[in-house]
């Protein structure tokens, strides 16, 4: 059986997770700018420079695996070390000498990435107790300000260090690391979750094989739409003439957004259900996101939109995440390994798609194919459990509890 639930909201280890969060995901947001960047550089096109997203993201199909190790030894140390690690790649892309060091780069920053996401969100979902979505909006508010300050601080970095400079921003991730090795405890949840016999989690899979489907499918084809936005922005913005500076802003005021969309969205999902969120945030979304595209003229005034668009369209990420932990309670670190790692592929291939389409019709050009992708996802919504429906248990007898 399951260590027993424990509903007490920790207020503390949520934060301290969420500043983790921040202190990690600051390093992956600086792919936008320096796509444009390295390509510069390099002269290279931008269907080549797009790999530099899914040799981030491919290190990802670990996470269940990690997810799993995790939850059998401590979320701890995979948590300390990941920040540190992922400072010390992404900050050296500005030093490699060829394009294929920096895919080196991006894979070990990715495996940085699989260490630190399953773990961490396992953590929260315990650390959150009866109110699960405020904890996980908290926990993705930390990551949307990393990508908010992100852009910002990697394009200043470039601009009075030079490219080859911009290694003195590791500094940030590696006091991190320091820092969550001294504020960092998590003996209460290692001693619930090794108190207790492990779970065979193949037949709770097969129980609940529609709800996680619908969930899965749903973060995929969420996913892939909001990649051009999340990678490709910056591009968009310099070929349409804007400028760096303006293409930067632009990806902070999306991240920033997401702050208030995540925080609101996941704390409305514990009132209303997640159901009704996700409903309500993925049908609003195409109409913002077009109406966006075709207002865009490099003025400030047309932030406010992009602003409204990314509350509404990084509202979903932190109740996905939500809905996870609670299909899944018996296991959520392989759980939670399992829908990031989907969801990082899909977004790796969804980038080297776009780059390619891009290249044969041009950026701008490219965008105005992506808002209708949100559509795709409404069907899987049905296919969650409705707010209080009990969780679908194995036949009698298919599950059983192993020896941990």
């Amino acid at each position: 059986m399951p260590a027993a639930a424990d509903d007490t909201y920790d207020a503390k280890g949520v934060y301290v997770t969420a500043g983790a969060h921040l202190a990690h995901d600051l390093y992956p947001s600086f792919i936008g700018p320096l796509i444009v960047a390295v390509q510069l550089k390099l002269g290279i096109s931008t269907a080549l420079v797009a790999l530099m997203i899914p040799a981030q993201q491919l290190p990802s199909i670990f996470q269940p695996f990690i997810g799993y190790l995790a939850d059998r030894t401590s979320r701890r140390w995979f948590v300390v070390i990941s920040p540190a690690t992922a400072a010390i790649s992404l900050s050296s892309i500005g030093v490699a000498p060829n394009f294929a060091v920096v895919l080196l780069l991006l894979l070990v920053s990715g495996l940085s990435s699989a260490m630190f996401h399953a773990p961490a969100v396992a953590l929260v979902g315990e650390f959150g107790g009866a109110h699960m979505g405020r904890s996980m909006s908290i926990f993705m508010a930390g990551g949307e300000l990393s990508r908010t300050l992100g852009p910002l601080i990697i394009t200043a970095a470039i601009a009075l260090f030079t490219l080859e400079g911009s290694l003195v921003v590791m500094v940030f991730g590696v006091a991190a690391s320091v820092i969550l090795y001294l504020t960092l405890d998590t003996k209460a949840t290692d001693a619930r979750r090794h108190g207790a016999a492990s779970v065979n989690i193949r037949p709770l899979l097969r129980a609940r094989r529609k709800p996680i489907s619908g969930l899965l499918a749903y973060s995929i084809l969420t996913g892939i739409a909001t990649t051009p936005f999340h990678f490709f922005l910056v591009k968009l913005m310099v070929d349409k003439g804007h400028g760096e500076w303006y293409g930067g802003f632009a990806l902070s005021t999306l991240f920033a957004a997401g702050i208030f969309g995540g925080l609101i969205g996941g704390t409305l999902s514990d009132r209303i259900g997640r159901r009704a969120l996700l409903f309500t945030a993925t049908a609003a979304t195409p109409p913002l996101l077009f109406f966006y595209l075709w207002v865009e003229n490099g003025s400030l005034w047309v932030l406010s939109l992009l602003a409204i668009a990314g509350m509404v369209t990084m509202a979903p990420r932190s109740v996905i995440l939500a809905s996870a932990a609670e299909l899944m309670p018996e296991a959520r670190g392989p759980m939670a390994g399992m829908l990031l790692a989907l969801g990082f592929v899909s977004m790796s291939f969804a980038a080297l798609l776009f780059g390619v389409f891009a290249d044969r019709v041009g950026t701008e050009e490219a965008y105005w194919f992506v808002p209708a992708l949100w559509l795709l996802a409404l069907p899987c919504i049905a296919l969650l459990p409705r707010r209080g429906a009990p969780l679908a248990q194995p036949a009698s007898g298919e599950r059983r509890a192993v020896s941990g």
